[in-house]
């Protein structure tokens, strides 16, 4: 912004503008377009998380948007040296926007999925290990959805990436109502990435988001979760997609639903290494063994018990991970519960027959 303020101020003199009052539009024109920017959407297509922070804004705008222009204002004529004509200065400005405009066209190119993994990826370096582990924990101790506190958490990184957020808690030193921490929760005073993660959780305490029968997710009622937390349009785009992104597609799953809105038995991937099958799944957290009936290509049988990792773990869905001979060309899984085994809590059939095997 300082630099950009420079380089107005040197145009403004050079055509007998008025310096001061060039900056001052420029400086109002970009805090509409940022600072102001989510509550004018707010307004527009829905109801606020929060009351309008006037005063709040207002202070954020003198710290970061007013203070370059005013600064520039008072300097630029320092950096007259360095700085170009101005026929120089405006030929340049067209060659960026072309510039930028073949880049922007080179970018749209590409594929979504390159750009969207690059954001999720910057996101989880800006979140750090700590506060990724916390989402987890406090997730599970209110019965939530993991990956759906996770995409909140994220989307609000992307836009408000952790240099932002400093500024909002230097900003509440001076008005404390606001939005705070990596899931920008409304606070009467700053508070802590670690007590904005507690407080989403809470909010969101036994939500999980309703899956049809291919495991996908409902949208609809997706983006109505999403925008009681923040009903701009863009946020909730991103976080749906991102949502989406980290989720993985179901091989198979059983055929009774669980109280988090996911089949009780998920398989999520399936791969061959070397001469076994390797198998990933997610249970829920009530199924204590699972029964494994293997089928192999010779016509013999077997049936197996397997202990899960339930009781060690509090999560509410368990990921497990089964190998089976190559052999094997159709396994049947049964959930159980320690309590009774001979009652089945759901089950399902992964048919591991290539098909190019007569």
């Amino acid at each position: 912004m300082y630099v950009v303020s420079v380089l107005i101020a040197s145009m403004a003199n050079s055509s007998a503008g008025n310096i001061t009052l060039t900056l001052a539009v420029c400086a109002v024109l970009h805090t509409c377009m940022t600072n102001l920017r989510p509550s004018i959407l707010r307004r527009v297509f829905g109801t606020s998380r929060n009351r309008p922070r006037y005063l709040a804004m207002f202070f954020s705008s003198m710290f970061f948007i007013v203070l370059a222009p005013l600064l520039a204002s008072t300097t630029w004529s320092f950096w007259k040296p360095l700085l170009p004509q101005p026929e120089q200065l405006v030929q340049a400005i067209w060659t960026s926007l072309f510039v930028g405009l073949v880049v922007v066209l080179v970018r749209s190119m590409s594929t979504f999925e390159v750009s969207l993994d690059k954001h999720i990826k910057l996101a989880l370096d800006d979140l750090g290990e700590s506060l990724q582990k916390k989402i987890r924990t406090e997730a599970q101790a209110n019965d939530a959805s993991v990956e759906f506190i996770e995409a909140i958490v994220l989307t609000e990184c992307i836009q408000r990436p952790k240099w932002i957020r400093r500024a909002e808690n230097l900003k509440g030193r001076f008005v404390k109502p606001g939005s705070y921490g990596v899931a920008q929760i409304s606070s009467s005073s700053p508070i802590s990435d670690e007590e904005s993660i507690e407080e989403i959780c809470k909010i969101y305490a036994g939500y999980y988001p309703a899956r049809n029968e291919a495991g996908d997710y409902n949208r609809t009622l997706l983006q109505v979760a999403l925008e009681s937390h923040n009903p701009d349009p863009i946020f909730v785009n991103q976080a749906t997609e991102i949502l989406e992104a980290r989720s993985r597609k179901l091989v198979e799953g059983s055929s009774s639903w669980a109280d988090d809105g996911r089949k009780f038995i998920e398989v999520t991937h399936l791969k061959r290494e070397g001469h076994e099958w390797v198998i990933e799944l997610t249970h829920y957290r009530d199924i204590d063994y699972l029964r494994m009936s293997k089928h192999f290509r010779n016509g013999m049988g077997e049936t197996a018990c397997k202990r899960t990792d339930a009781d060690i773990d509090a999560a509410v869905r368990i990921k497990d991970e089964i190998r089976l001979p190559i052999e094997v060309s159709r396994l049947e899984l049964a959930g159980v519960n320690a309590s009774n085994q001979d009652e089945e809590i759901d089950s399902l059939t992964l048919d591991l027959e290539d098909p190019y095997i007569n």
